[in-house]
């Protein structure tokens, strides 16, 4: 009889295929000794797990596939059904309770299985897998038993707040609440499937947790049948002035309804309550769609990143790994909240002309200085994102060692990382920048823009290190004034690249 042993059992979701389930969960508990008043219950408890995947996981006209993981080992047998299918909410399993009698015959029925399944294991757990979807394990230990505690009851869900006037078709416009984040989830599913790529909403406890934090701000559009049917809100990293636009969906069925405009203007109103300073984005130049709705929510670019991104996830899946992962330009968008306070800026003499057209297009009010020499050791930051094969070197102090920290930093970054891109911030408040910026053009790094109220004292010059293959093919541009920072930006990276030699 073997003490160790791993299994794999892939079905599609076909619901007639479940005696297929049974005879294989029958046969590994044969193998791990269980008795038959052990073994029959573990298989009807797989079986209804399977079969709670193949019925609730996907939607009727989605082809999806259930996995069936078995892992036998002295202590218990692990079996773990798995699917990509849609986020499952664990405030939902009512474990061992019965059914609610007042509840729909679906949901009856649903609460029986669960019920069901932990009846036939010594361990349930739930297990978010974020971007790779969900796993339900059940444990039957070989020897003895140890059962989980129920879960205590959740906590009352907190009032919404009123909600604003409906939008076409009685929809109703609201503040997104923590327990909302299983149905964001899954409406993120359905728009996007596992390609989105911000993966925590993949994961709606980590959701729940932002919106109970403040670090995230979002509006849902609930149709009349109480579905979640639009979602679009914003990121405050560290709860700052700045909030990141982004996370906008809208279910298929549901679109050309003025969805996105109504949740846009709620969550205006909300990030204004609130007191932020200003709005950022990022937008693909893959397409022009998302460029368009920043270009419509009055925000306006102010840096162009040349392939610093992976655009979707799905193609990173399902790309050859002796290729290299492509990656998508991005657009950097940015509004002011309110009125701003004039820029001083210590920018170099040969860009200053093109600053004042990025601040102009603000409509922020900036003020040139002279440059002057760092004192003291300086502070930087330097971050490699492994998924984007991109690196980012922030100076938050300038100091006399910055210059040679900036050149280390890029060549471990681009040697040891293997980075293709690495993005350089320099502070425009502090003097040294004009000497810093021309000093790094002989790294490598040209001028990519401005982000602004990002540094402690004021705004970044974002300078930009490139080392891979740039497609302009790929690059397509929404305004005129983004088409016109692009050429600048690519003219400067030529200037750079002939000063070298390259």
């Amino acid at each position: 009889m073997p003490d160790a042993l791993r299994t794999e059992l892939t079905l599609p979701a076909d619901a007639r295929l479940l005696h297929l389930v049974q005879g294989h969960v029958r046969s590994l508990a044969e193998l791990a000794g269980l008795p038959a008043d052990q073994a029959d219950p573990l298989a009807r408890a797989v079986s209804e797990a399977c079969r709670n995947s193949i019925e609730h996981a996907f939607d009727e006209d989605e082809a999806g596939r259930v996995l069936l993981v078995g892992e036998l080992t002295p202590a218990a047998l692990t079996l773990s059904v798995c699917d990509r299918g849609l986020p499952f909410d664990q405030s939902l399993d009512p474990a061992a309770s019965p059914p609610d009698q007042d509840a729909s015959s679906r949901d009856r029925r649903r609460g029986r299985g669960l019920a069901l399944i932990h009846q036939g294991a010594d361990e349930v757990h739930w297990i978010n897998h974020g971007l790779e979807g969900k796993e339900l394990r059940l444990i039957k230990y070989r020897v003895g038993s140890c059962r989980l505690e129920p879960p205590s009851a959740p906590p009352p869900h907190p009032a919404h707040d009123a909600a604003a006037p409906a939008c076409a078709r009685n929809y109703t416009i609201r503040l997104l609440q923590p327990e909302d984040a299983i149905r964001v989830a899954q409406l993120m599913y359905r728009v996007y499937g596992y390609s989105y790529t911000n993966e925590d909403f993949y994961y709606p406890e980590r959701l729940a947790h932002d919106l109970e934090t403040g670090t995230h701000v979002g509006v849902v559009a609930v149709s009349d049948t109480g579905e979640i049917v639009g979602h679009v809100g914003v990121e405050r990293p560290n709860r700052g002035p700045l909030a990141e636009l982004g996370q906008l969906a809208v279910a298929p069925a549901h679109r050309g309804q003025g969805l996105r405009k109504c949740m846009g203007d709620r969550l205006q109103e909300e990030i204004l309550r609130l007191g932020l300073v200003g709005l950022f984005g990022e937008a693909v130049t893959v397409h022009t769609i998302s460029q368009a709705a920043s270009d419509s929510r009055g925000m306006h670019v102010t840096a162009v990143k040349l392939l610093d991104w992976q655009a979707h996830f799905k193609q990173l899946r399902d790309h050859e790994p002796d290729q290299g992962a492509p990656r998508e330009s991005m657009v950097y968008y940015f509004k002011y909240l309110t009125e701003p306070a004039p820029a001083r800026l210590c920018a170099p003499s040969r860009h200053r002309e093109m600053l004042a057209r990025i601040y102009g297009n603000l409509g922020a009010p900036r003020e040139f200085l002279e440059p002057s020499g760092p004192l003291g050791h300086g502070r930087l930051a330097v971050h490699y994102d492994k998924e984007t094969g991109a690196g980012t070197i922030q100076v938050n102090r300038i100091g006399i060692d910055t210059l040679p920290e900036i050149e280390q930093a890029r060549a471990d970054l681009c040697d040891m990382a293997g980075a293709a891109i690495v993005g350089l911030n320099l502070p425009l408040a502090q003097g040294g920048t004009p000497y810093l910026s021309d000093a790094a053009e002989t790294f490598g790094f040209f001028f990519s823009g401005i982000l602004p109220h990002s540094a402690a004292d004021g705004d970044f010059l974002r300078l930009q290190y490139l080392k891979a293959k740039l497609d302009l093919d790929r690059i397509h541009l929404s305004s005129p004034f983004a088409r016109e920072l692009l050429a600048y930006v690519l003219a400067d990276q030529a200037r750079v690249q002939r000063n070298l030699g390259t």
